[in-house]
């Protein structure tokens, strides 16, 4: 999938370790990415604003993908006394963050399986602050009743509804 979204560098990367379904995906019960995309203990705000979603595992990157939505669910977990925010995330595979995938993780281990970061903080993912416009030399560009018509070999052609005032101007 070739992705065209726009990040900012203050969006959010969750970072996941699905230390519990390990062996399913090991086993072949299940991915890296069903694991990742289960629901996490986080707040919803925060949740709103995640747009990469990495796997880690043994410490190294197992999955890397783009978020496409958030489900939130909030309950009082069994043996508990409060609520607990819960999301769960939809997911898209996005090839500029799936490089990073069997890269040593960034971030210490911790108890917590759940870390947000910031976009700009995570090495590997300043691609996504890119303009991802690809460069384009030539192609036919319409507005309104205006076309730009430009040739490969550079030649460019302008065509414009009848009466209209055109001005050239050499860079």
């Amino acid at each position: 999938m070739t992705d065209k979204r726009m990040y900012s560098d203050s969006d959010l990367v969750l970072v996941v370790r699905p230390r519990q379904s390990a062996p399913d995906v090991h086993a072949g019960l299940m991915t890296w990415e069903q694991a990742a995309r289960e629901s996490w203990a986080m707040a919803q705000d925060k949740a709103e604003r995640v747009v990469a979603l990495l796997a880690v595992h043994e410490e190294q990157i197992v999955g890397g993908w783009a978020v496409t939505g958030v489900s939130h669910d909030v309950a009082v977990p069994a043996g508990k006394s409060r609520n607990v925010s819960r999301s769960a995330f939809t997911t898209a595979p996005d090839a500029r963050i799936a490089k990073l995938v069997g890269t040593p993780s960034q971030w210490a281990p911790q108890r917590n399986p759940v870390s947000t970061h910031e976009l700009r903080d995570v090495r590997g993912l300043e691609v996504l602050l890119q303009d991802p416009a690809p460069t384009t030399t030539h192609g036919v560009v319409e507005l309104g009743d205006y076309r730009l018509i430009v040739q490969a070999d550079g030649r460019a052609e302008l065509i414009v509804p009848s009466g209209s005032a055109v001005t050239v101007r050499a860079a």
